[in-house]
């Protein structure tokens, strides 16, 4: 008895504390004429969310429509870091864009040595040395290159309708979990694209990469999710202990794929469409932009802004280029399988939006007459854009996305409204927030692939719409 009344004892202290210091934290926001989020109880919210009782995107939608809509942000406080939620588009642009320079990088929640392979890559990479590999790695993506891999994932596409309809004809109408389905296919896209190996997700349900992929991928994992929580907490501390988030076997099954395509390229003088030979090729700086290339990808899809920075003369480590290559297992793995799912959702549930889109593909697929499906004609399918668009609007694959000031400087935050940043202080872009605001998407809860028609989307705010992030930090996988 005398624990449990010392155990409840100390988090009553706790939480009066924590509440004392909350008051201080808002009196911090609204001396400067910005709203404060009202928190909860921190250890409650730790532990929903832990539990999964309790989402970003509740907690997240919770701060932006706290406040009438005229605000234009709002602060909290994440430990003792202040982060402003910023709720106006034009904002965003000015802050992603214009002062890109001051708010160029997101925080550190990850050291190299927590894992080698996630450390190094473009997600979590700083400063100039995230410049550089930018730089190096953006000409890997454009129109030219995805022409070429495009025919890999055609293969896959035709690889899965097989084996769907062989099934069918086996065993009769078949049900399939789609998330289940979406990520075997999206694993067989990255083997052969970022990998350079052939796999059979669909019909060897077991094998090496697809279970490898699924550990390395998962962050939603009780145990994943508490060693950044601690990483998070206790940097240091971290690193001193030698703290790991992925376990090793897995981390050298994917290293070593790489580094032994590699070196088997350079040896038999191999060639292949995918992302080994673009790194083979970025680490010898062979990659350059086209400049009298023009992409025409769907609406979402942004401009490379780092194609007019200087060309870096850095010299990559092996460990850095496979970084990059595992950041494509990593990023796509969860967001191309989940947009798929979602769409498919949202045909099923929309009959008319089935109809409409399955006679664009029935048009087209008569015209290729037998051919197989190639990157200009996919780009022509209008329709089909409209229905990933408005997918990507609906469900984007990042909720939020932030940046974090390098520098003390003071800047209008809004109109009137100048705000002292220190260096460390974080903003935060609510993504999906944007996309289910109803000033910017009226009735946004309904599916409507017809926003993004060429009569429609002149009206859409592109500061509003961007489900790959903003300004030159955006998604180098648009």
């Amino acid at each position: 008895m005398i624990w449990l009344v010392l155990v409840i004892t100390v988090v009553a202290l706790i939480a009066i504390m924590r509440r004392r210091k909350d008051v201080e934290r808002r009196k911090y926001f609204e001396s400067k004429g910005i709203k404060a989020n009202k928190p909860g109880l921190f250890l409650v919210t730790m532990y929903k969310l832990i539990m999964k009782k309790l989402g970003i995107v509740d907690i997240i939608e919770g701060m932006y429509n706290e406040y009438p809509e005229d605000d234009k942000a709002v602060g909290f406080w994440d430990g003792d870091t202040p982060i402003i939620v910023l709720k106006d588009p034009d904002i965003v642009k000015r802050f992603c864009v214009k002062e890109f320079e001051h708010f160029q990088d997101r925080r550190t929640f990850m050291s190299d040595g927590m894992d080698p392979l996630f450390g190094n890559s473009l997600f979590v990479l700083r400063d100039q040395k995230w410049r550089d590999m930018r730089a190096t790695l953006s000409p890997a993506f454009t129109g030219s290159k995805m022409r070429l891999m495009c025919d890999l994932i055609v293969d896959i596409g035709v690889q899965m309708a097989e084996f769907l309809q062989k099934e069918a004809k086996e065993k009769g109408p078949q049900t399939y979990e789609m998330k289940d389905l979406y990520s075997r296919m999206a694993n067989d896209v990255i083997a052969t694209c970022a990998f350079g190996i052939n796999v059979d997700s669909l019909k060897n349900k077991s094998n090496d990469f697809f279970l490898t992929a699924k550990i390395l991928t998962d962050f939603s994992s009780t145990g994943k999710m508490l060693r950044m929580l601690l990483y998070w907490m206790l940097p240091k501390f971290s690193d001193v202990i030698g703290l790991r988030l992925n376990p090793e076997k897995e981390s050298n099954f994917f290293r070593s794929l790489v580094t032994d395509a590699m070196k088997y390229r350079e040896q038999q003088n191999i060639i292949r469409p995918d992302m080994i030979n673009l790194l083979m090729e970025a680490k010898k700086g062979k990659l350059n932009h086209t400049k009298t290339e023009k992409d025409t990808a769907g609406f979402a899809t942004v401009d490379e802004s780092s194609a007019h920075w200087k060309k870096s003369d850095r010299t990559w480590s092996e460990t850095e280029m496979v970084a990059q290559c595992f950041l494509f297992l990593l990023a796509g793995f969860e967001t191309m399988s989940s947009v798929l799912s979602f769409t498919a959702y949202e045909i099923c549930a929309n009959p008319d939006v089935q109809e409409r889109l399955y006679e664009e593909i029935r048009t087209v697929n008569e015209n290729l007459d037998n051919q197989k499906m190639n990157y200009e004609t996919l780009n022509k399918m209008k329709y089909l854009d409209m229905v990933i668009s408005e997918s990507l609007r609906k469900y984007p694959p990042a909720v939020v996305a932030e940046r974090e000031c390098n520098k003390d400087i003071t800047l209008d935050l809004f109109e009137g409204v100048p705000f002292e940043f220190k260096k460390k202080h974080v903003l935060w872009i609510p993504i999906y927030s944007l996309h289910w605001d109803s000033k910017y998407f009226p009735n946004p809860e309904k599916f409507d692939p017809d926003r993004f028609s060429d009569e429609n989307k002149s009206s859409i705010n592109p500061n509003a719409y961007i489900p790959f992030g903003v300004g030159p930090r955006n998604c180098v996988g648009k």
